[in-house]
């Protein structure tokens, strides 16, 4: 069988899964703060239809033994394709803010599908803005020309984070005040796949909270195979379409590497001198700030709510 061939095949049988799973009933979303304490960790994903790497940050125990809120906190990907069924899980999960870290081309091509009404606050950071739109072009045209001459996917996801340490220091200084005013009520933020600009932000406030690095680390590393999973039929078929190389060099983006954000703290460390100072001079949060997030949003109860 030609690519050729073999790709409309492919694309086939992807738009008669998609019929198929229209007619399948979704099963009900469940809610790790609703479930008895021992059984959250296992549903940290949340299972919504349409929207991927959707995370509850509860449950993290930080270095003084107390632990996040359960119910709280979500970090996800692009609501784009929010299904019906997931359009009723968000209003089930009381959100007051909604944080889109995405650029302004990628809110274009793919705009948040919300409840009308919303039931709750957009706040629109985005971050990479130009720079984003510059990638995606690059990566585009080279995946069509075939020349990934000199492309090093992985010294450019090193470069974004440290910009997001540096450069864009002013949008995750709104990201946090947008946090502290919630006051403690649900709040989910997200970009594009989740993983990046909605990783370090999660990041940066587990460890303003207390969670020990490690543990941070690996809430952020937990990304890699949900985004890889949520686009793995377009990686298919790129590879069968475009080549190995284009596929391999995008599957390097869609990824996550612990250096990546061990570089954004490195960058930190370099810019403001300390994780405290970046705090205090760079995010804009005094003592009380910080007091404040750790009481409306820490529990010392054994439940975690």
């Amino acid at each position: 069988m030609s690519k050729r061939n073999l790709f409309w095949s492919l694309l086939a049988l992807a738009l008669l899964a998609s019929a198929a799973i229209q007619f399948v009933p979704a099963p009900a979303l469940v809610i790790p703060a609703a479930l008895p304490a021992q059984q959250r960790e296992a549903h940290r994903l949340l299972n919504f239809e349409g929207i991927d790497n959707f995370r509850d940050l509860g449950g993290y125990t930080t270095t003084d033994g107390q632990q996040v809120k359960w119910g709280v906190l979500y970090r996800a990907a692009t609501l784009a394709e929010s299904s019906k069924a997931d359009l009723h899980g968000l209003a089930q999960l009381k959100l007051v803010t909604l944080i889109d870290f995405r650029s302004a081309a990628e809110k274009e091509k793919e705009p948040n599908h919300l409840p009308d009404p919303t039931g709750f606050k957009v706040v629109e950071i985005p971050t990479l803005d130009e720079g984003n739109k510059a990638m995606v072009g690059e990566i585009m045209a080279r995946i069509e020309s075939g020349n990934f001459d000199g492309f090093d996917p992985d010294a450019l996801m090193l470069e974004a984070n440290r910009q997001f340490a540096s450069t864009f220091t002013p949008q995750f200084r709104q990201f946090v005040h947008s946090v502290l005013e919630a006051n403690g009520a649900p709040i989910v933020w997200h970009c594009s796949a989740g993983k990046d600009r909605t990783g370090f932000a999660a990041a940066i406030l587990l460890r303003m909270l207390g969670v020990p690095q490690d543990v941070v680390m690996e809430d952020y590393m937990a990304s890699r195979g949900h985004a890889l999973d949520a686009r793995g039929s377009q990686l298919l078929l790129l590879r069968v379409f475009k080549g190995d190389e284009a596929a391999d060099k995008l599957a390097v983006l869609l990824s996550v590497e612990e250096a990546w954000l061990n570089a954004a703290f490195a960058q930190i460390d370099a810019s403001w001198g300390s994780f405290d100072n970046y705090v205090r001079e760079g995010l804009g949060l005094t003592e009380a700030d910080i007091a404040q997030l750790k009481a409306t949003l820490l529990s010392t109860s054994a439940t975690g709510v």
